[in-house]
């Protein structure tokens, strides 16, 4: 098989199959897509890294003259951990792995219906074409997305 499409091979786990994500880069590297178990050790990758990113870059102006100062980062971890361990339950997560290796995972996307919660990817793996990826396989329209969270 020389000329590599879109979905490549359905895998054995119940929905994951490999992907490649883009024909814009030279190497083609494949892409295991499967849904995150509710007791799965990448949950914790799920939420640290949502957590840590909203902390860091948050979806808020401080800088307008009126506004309340930004909440100090472990209270924001905090509580943003708290508001994830409510949505998530509701959520659909898709994971980008390894396809040598399941459990390595290269970034998710977090989405409800046609809601985009957040999309992620580690920052060694940027630029490959996974956040896009994820993105079409998550199954959200076209246009006029509508999205929870800011993301980079």
């Amino acid at each position: 098989m020389t000329e590599k499409s879109s979905t490549i091979t359905e895998g054995s786990q119940t929905g994951s199959r490999v992907v490649y994500p883009t024909h814009r880069n030279e190497e083609q590297i494949g892409i295991l897509l499967r849904k995150i178990e509710p007791d799965e050790r990448a949950l914790s990758l799920v939420l640290d890294s949502w957590c840590k990113t909203v902390a860091a870059e948050p979806p808020w102006d401080y800088s307008t003259p009126h506004h309340t100062p930004p909440l100090p980062h472990p209270l924001m971890i905090y509580e943003h951990d708290t508001l994830l361990k409510k949505i998530i339950p509701h959520s659909t997560i898709t994971l980008a792995c390894d396809p040598d290796d399941p459990d390595t995972v290269w970034g998710y996307v977090c989405t409800d219906g046609d809601l985009l919660h957040f999309i992620y990817v580690k920052s060694a793996f940027r630029g490959f074409g996974i956040g896009g990826c994820l993105l079409r396989a998550a199954g959200l329209p076209d246009s006029n997305v509508i999205t929870s969270h800011r993301t980079k």
